[in-house]
């Protein structure tokens, strides 16, 4: 991460997206003493910034110029305006090995090992260019520098590398194919690049989401700390002084939360006046709006005995009586059938004599059944039997 010299604008390298995969608490750091280098926040004892792992290769250059091959060597030493300029006019120029290249698209730029033409179709020709590592060791990052340059080549030559190279000892030879590793790199490009966008030097990431803090490990764990022994004050909103859109970057001014950090740092206390990013630090409050469930005051209240009240009772089943409280509730002309000077509602009910059934009773024949009860008013529903006969109503 540095300043280019021809225009100061912000430039990032490989080595700082690999930070920012890692840690991007540190990457942050690393944003604000470049932004801000007199911010007071001393990094770790005995660290050192991070830098440019890329090593020159001319040994390199010199075994493929032996085998007889077209090979540019890039000048280490050059400006990177001429390093920039020598690769491009190398690529175009169809060289087959160009040694010591600095490729740069936008705000990304990074050195390359080698780039080894191949056969197929770009905007240069009929052939085109993958990236190669020949650094001499193998890390758990290498495949996402490649990667890097990779993505790199893409837009200068308008063709993605279908392969990468790794290159141990001049003859061990280990391809990758991209389409395997380019996804990975695209997402993490896609939020390093949103982070940058939107960096601001009060709003610092939530140490603990990363995996190591760089060389800002007794910041990290102060802020840690104080979070953890005054936890109400990490959820404090930032002033409104603070919060106002950032100047530019010429322009910025120290703001207090990081004298405070600063001090707390070199003190061991007050970091937590310094502001976390409030979209990692408000999910407490976002839980507190959950703290409802369960609870008795917000359950729903019982319906009140006036509602129930009010309730209509609901009609009688079939075969069942009327309730004697809804025969007596209805006035004597509210019938639609009365006629004028009667009223069924008031007329008592007659008398119902049994008479005897006409034919005997299924299973006792030529005997009667004689019902003497008082149950004869009443409709008692018989359910039906398992096997319905329906002899009866077929013509012999």
């Amino acid at each position: 991460m540095y300043r280019y010299s021809v225009d100061s604008t912000m430039t990032y390298t490989s080595e700082d997206l690999v930070l920012f995969k890692e840690s991007p608490f540190a990457a942050w750091m690393e944003r604000l003493t470049l932004e801000n280098p007199g911010h007071g926040i001393l990094p770790d004892a005995g660290s050192t910034p991070p830098g440019n792992n890329m090593l020159r290769q001319d040994d390199v250059a010199a075994m493929l110029r032996s085998e007889g091959r077209k090979v540019v060597l890039v000048d280490w030493e050059e400006s990177e305006p001429l390093r920039r300029s020598a690769t491009l006019s190398a690529m175009r120029e169809g060289a087959d090995f160009i040694v010591n290249g600095r490729l740069a698209v936008g705000p990304l730029a990074g050195s390359s090992n080698l780039l080894m033409k191949t056969s197929g179709y770009s905007e240069l020709g009929d052939f085109l260019y993958v990236p190669c590592d020949t650094q001499g060791k193998t890390n758990l990052h290498s495949a996402f520098r490649l990667c890097f340059l990779a993505d790199l080549l893409h837009s200068l030559q308008g063709v993605l590398p279908p392969r990468m190279l790794i290159i141990r000892g001049g003859a061990d030879l280990l391809p990758l194919q991209t389409e395997d590793h380019i996804y990975h790199y695209r997402a993490v490009k896609q939020r390093f690049m949103e982070a940058q966008r939107n960096f601001r030097k009060h709003k610092m990431p939530d140490p603990s989401l990363s995996a190591h803090f760089g060389r800002w490990s007794d910041c990290a764990n102060e802020v840690l700390k104080q979070r953890a022994l005054h936890p109400d004050t990490a959820a404090e909103p930032v002033p409104e002084a603070v919060s106002q859109p950032a100047p530019e970057p010429a322009e910025l001014p120290q703001t207090q939360p990081l004298q405070a950090l600063a001090t707390s740092v070199r003190a061991g206390a007050g970091a937590a006046a310094y502001d976390l990013d409030r979209a990692q630090t408000s999910a407490g409050v976002a839980l507190e709006d959950l703290s409802f469930i369960g609870s008795a005051s917000h359950r729903a209240a019982p319906e009140p005995a006036v509602e129930r009240r009010r309730r209509r009772p609901p009609p009688p089943a079939l075969g069942d009586p009327e309730p004697a409280a809804g025969r007596n509730s209805r006035s004597g002309d509210s019938h639609p059938l009365n006629p004028p000077g009667f009223s069924f509602g008031s007329r008592a009910p007659a008398a119902v004599e049994p008479q005897a059934p006409t034919r005997s009773s299924p299973g006792v024949a030529g005997t009667a059944v004689d019902r003497d009860d008082d149950s004869a008013d009443r409709f008692t529903a018989v359910p039906f039997s398992a096997s319905l006969n329906t002899r009866d109503a077929l013509d012999d």
